[in-house]
């Protein structure tokens, strides 16, 4: 699967967020231009270049978790990933990937152990609220590894009733890619 032209540049620009700046990236890019491309294309150039990396990609439902690890299965076949989630019957959190329902595992972060990166599909659904169950299990995760990075992907850089999921005080700090076509109207 060659990725295209657009794909590569939303995976570069992750890399060079990393490069240039601390925070939590948020990568906008409208439905069905292939997201999940992006993910695994960038999941498997993390550990290609840092190899001990552990990475969890998480999400609130079962089509976009299978959808997800089975797109990393086609961009990689031999890739170390496993599931968690109820859903879909499966418990797998030894493997170096997971890709997991948010309900799942909000309160199991100590099966994970130290993760490197965190990767979440349809990242607008996170509330800047801190008692959520993604702002509870990345809190756990943090304590385990103060250097975690978390990465948003999304086919919108804002959240209902709050405005640009990027505010002050929200999980994620910048948009670092950005094809949605709203940006023009967001600076």
């Amino acid at each position: 699967m060659k990725p295209r032209d657009y794909q590569v540049e939303a995976e570069a620009s992750i890399f060079r967020f990393f490069q240039e700046k601390d925070g939590n990236p948020v990568v906008a890019m409208p439905t069905g231009t292939g997201k999940s491309v992006v993910i695994a294309s960038f999941v498997r150039s993390a550990l290609t270049w840092y190899p001990g990396t552990r990475v969890m990609m998480l999400t609130h439902v079962k089509e976009l978790i299978e959808q997800n690890f089975d797109k990393l299965k086609q961009v990689w076949p031999t890739a170390p990933a496993g599931i968690f989630s109820a859903g879909l019957n499966k418990r797998d959190h030894m493997q170096q990937i997971t890709f997991a329902g948010i309900a799942s595992v909000a309160k199991k972060a100590n099966l994970f152990g130290r993760v490197d990166l965190v990767l979440i599909d349809e990242c607008h659904l996170v509330s800047p609220n801190d008692v959520t169950m993604y702002r509870a299990f990345l809190d756990a995760l943090a304590k385990a590894n103060p250097m975690l990075k978390v990465i948003g992907f999304t086919a919108t850089a804002w959240r209902l009733g709050h405005g640009k999921i990027t505010e002050e005080g929200g999980l994620f700090t910048d948009v670092c890619f950005d094809i949605t076509g709203l940006n023009a109207f967001n600076r």
